[in-house]
């Protein structure tokens, strides 16, 4: 644990879309050096670039939200962190940014298809959920000019779109190398595949072992407890793929 490190602190409006565990199981399973420069599509309330600074202090984030950001704004402040921030439509934003010019992109981002589930009333939660203003073409198509030859682009989403995911990312050059499933527990079907690809670079395909995120009693599991404890960050969400 940080223990030496001052606390995160991250927070969030009362209404709206809420960040729940997959930032910080993203943040977690990215592979990051030191001085590399980060791309975080729909950012949110920066928890994301928040939680992967804190662990790599001298990386180059640049955020883009959609929806407002003055959340994201006050966070960084809070953090003293150096995040390039950018309010704006991705699809639009990418065309302003330099080409190849990120070693690593991420995203949290919208799960369902248009077509599936109620769309919540509530236009916060509907953008972040549907792909209303993204969907997961639109959004590979203009991220991977903005990478590096062989940079990464690390991605979640439910297991049931893997199948499609893999084939829009080899269409466009971006090869799957890595793939954790994450689990409510260890006798739940899996919530969530966090998926890393590198651009133009085709690499050995490995699965890391299942992460459950509760034990059978609620409680969370001891890997859980080590990703929370490696951010330094107290206030823990207590849902899970409920995006």
């Amino acid at each position: 644990m940080n223990s030496t490190k001052t606390e995160l602190v991250i927070d969030q409006e009362n209404t709206g879309y809420r960040y729940s565990i997959e930032p910080f199981l993203l943040a977690d399973f990215m592979t990051l050096l030191p001085g590399q420069s980060v791309l975080d599509i729909g950012t949110g309330c920066g928890i994301i670039p928040l939680l992967i600074v804190y662990r790599q202090p001298t990386l180059e984030v640049t955020a883009i939200e959609i929806q407002d950001c003055t959340q994201a704004q006050k966070n960084i402040h809070k953090n003293a962190m150096q995040i390039t921030l950018i309010q704006g439509d991705f699809l639009k934003e990418a065309e302003n940014l330099q080409p190849e010019s990120f070693d690593h992109i991420v995203s949290n981002p919208p799960y369902r298809k248009v077509q599936t589930g109620r769309i919540n009333p509530d236009s916060g939660k509907a953008l972040a959920r549907h792909e209303l203003s993204l969907s997961m073409s639109s959004l590979l198509e203009k991220s991977a000019p903005l990478l590096k030859k062989g940079g990464q682009i690390s991605l979640a989403y439910p297991p049931k779109r893997l199948g499609e995911l893999m084939r829009e990312l080899e269409c466009r050059n971006l090869y799957p190398n890595h793939a954790r499933f994450v689990h409510g527990n260890y006798q739940a079907p899996a919530k969530i595949v966090l998926v890393s690809a590198l651009k133009g670079k085709k690499a050995e395909f490995s699965v890391a072992p299942v992460l459950a995120v509760y034990n059978e009693d609620g409680a969370y599991s001891n890997e859980m407890e080590k990703i929370y404890a490696s951010f330094n960050y107290i206030n823990r969400p207590n849902e899970f793929g409920k995006k």
